[in-house]
């Protein structure tokens, strides 16, 4: 089990004013869904974490950068299981509020040019990715090649936005959500795969369709 921040927590941090955040900006970063009456979206958002968790494989030699932190929710595993952590986000408030309650140490960057070539192990986008054109993407993509280590690796989560997806969606109250999303996993995995090498992909909820969210693995490609 990963470690999870409570509904009472997060909404007690959700609930601090930021003026420059609006509704829109806390739809994107999925802050409905961690507090949602249902408890089975609850589980499904922090499924996803777990999923990234086993793939990674952290250990305490690690150094990590979590790509869009969004509100900080994974950042406590990363700092427990990693010996250097990153977290870089349009809006890290609540991430740096969060992190700052919780007494954890991490290095909240404006750049990725803050962090030094060849020294990460691992970056973690999870359900970020999406949310960038593809020009900027494949920008992006090149510069995580150069801040990752030889045997670096990238995992990425996001949704399939199939048929499936939607209905959920429509079911969970968020009809109207999503068109900040410029592309689903499946494109993601196909775009990613020229520039990393693909090593593993899990679906979710289950092993078996309906598949909601798809976790993906890369590695550098030998250079």
């Amino acid at each position: 089990m990963i470690k999870r921040i409570s509904i009472r927590k997060l909404d007690g941090l959700l609930s601090k004013n930021i003026p420059h955040i609006s509704n829109d900006d806390k739809d994107e970063m999925a802050i409905p869904s961690y507090l949602h009456w249902n408890p089975l979206i609850r589980w499904l958002m922090w499924r996803r974490y777990e999923y990234i968790t086993r793939l990674a494989g952290f250990s305490n030699s690690m150094s990590a950068l979590e790509f869009g932190c969004g509100t900080g929710v994974f950042l406590p595993e990363l700092d427990s299981r990693c010996n250097k952590v990153y977290a870089i986000d349009i809006f890290p408030e609540f991430a740096k509020i969060l992190s700052d309650e919780l007494d954890l140490n991490i290095s909240f960057i404006d750049n990725l040019s803050e962090i030094p070539n060849n020294s990460l192990d691992i970056i973690i986008a999870a359900d970020v990715l999406e949310h960038i054109d593809s020009k900027e993407l494949i920008e992006y993509l090149k510069i995580f090649s150069e801040k990752l280590k030889s045997s670096g690796r990238l995992i990425i989560s996001g949704p399939t936005e199939n048929i499936f997806y939607k209905i959920g969606r429509i079911l969970a109250g968020f009809a109207d959500k999503g068109d900040y999303h410029h592309t689903n996993i499946n494109n993601l995995i196909d775009v990613i795969s020229k520039y990393f090498d693909l090593q593993r992909t899990r679906h979710l909820p289950f092993r078996l369709p309906p598949f909601l969210f798809k976790v993906s693995e890369f590695k550098q490609f030998n250079r």
